[in-house]
C-alpha cells in the first residue's frame, strides 16, 4: 500500500515546483487565497503524485495495444487527467477551474482513503508556506527532475535545491526548518 508520506512530498512537492516556475500563479495565489482549495485540486489534477499498477488477468488489446495475462500495466491518473472530452484546456494548468473531477486519488473501490488528509495537508502546507514566503523561485542552477514509478513527484538533480525568497515581500513571521528538509537550502537575495 502506497500512503501518505511519498505522496505527501510528491504533492506538495509538485505544488511548490509549479509556484516557484509560475510566477503568475504564485502571484494570483497570495493574491486570493480563498482560492488555494480550487488550485490544490487542479494542481492534484495536473501533477496526479501516484500511478496505480495492476496485472492484467486475461489476455486482452485496448486502444491498439495487446497485453497479455500476468503483464504488469500501469495506470497514468495523469494521463486520464488531461483527457480533453472531460476537461477545456486539458494540458493547461487553470488554478481556478471550477469543475474539476480528477482521479489524482484514483475512482471507485480503488479510490485513496487518505485523500481528504492529504487535501488538508497540502492546503496547510501551501498556506503557511505563501503566508511566509509570497516571493519565490528556483536558482537559476537547479536540477530537477521528476522521479518515475508508482510515484512521480519533483526529485533533486546534483547538489543542493536553492530556493530563492525576496526579503522585501517575506513575512516576519518565523521560519522554522526541520531537520528532514535539510537538502532545501533558503537563500535571500537583498533588494
Amino acid at each position: 500500500m502506497i500512503a501518505d508520506v511519498d505522496t505527501t512530498w510528491s504533492g506538495i512537492g509538485s505544488a511548490l515546483w509549479r509556484l516557484a516556475t509560475h510566477p503568475e500563479d504564485r502571484q494570483h495565489l497570495v493574491a486570493q487565497p480563498e482560492l488555494l482549495p480550487s488550485a490544490i485540486e487542479e494542481l492534484l489534477r495536473a501533477y496526479a503524485p501516484v500511478t496505480m499498477a495492476r496485472i492484467a488477468t486475461e489476455d486482452i488489446e485496448v486502444a491498439g495495444c495487446s497485453m497479455s495475462a500476468g503483464d504488469r500495466v500501469l495506470l497514468s491518473f495523469s494521463a486520464a487527467n488531461r483527457d480533453p472530452s472531460v476537461f477545456p484546456d486539458a494540458d493547461k494548468v487553470v488554478i481556478d477551474r471550477e469543475v474539476n473531477r480528477h482521479v489524482a486519488f484514483g475512482a471507485g473501490i480503488h479510490r485513496c482513503a487518505g485523500s481528504n488528509l492529504a487535501r488538508m495537508e497540502l492546503l496547510i502546507a501551501l498556506e503557511e508556506w505563501l503566508a511566509r514566503i509570497p516571493d519565490f523561485r528556483l536558482d537559476d542552477s537547479a536540477q530537477v527532475t521528476w522521479a518515475g514509478g508508482q510515484v512521480r513527484g519533483p526529485a533533486l538533480g546534483p547538489g543542493p535545491l536553492s530556493v530563492i525568497a525576496s526579503r522585501s515581500t517575506a513575512s516576519r513571521r518565523p521560519i522554522r526548518v526541520e531537520p528532514a528538509v535539510e537538502v532545501v537550502v533558503v537563500r535571500t537575495e537583498i533588494q
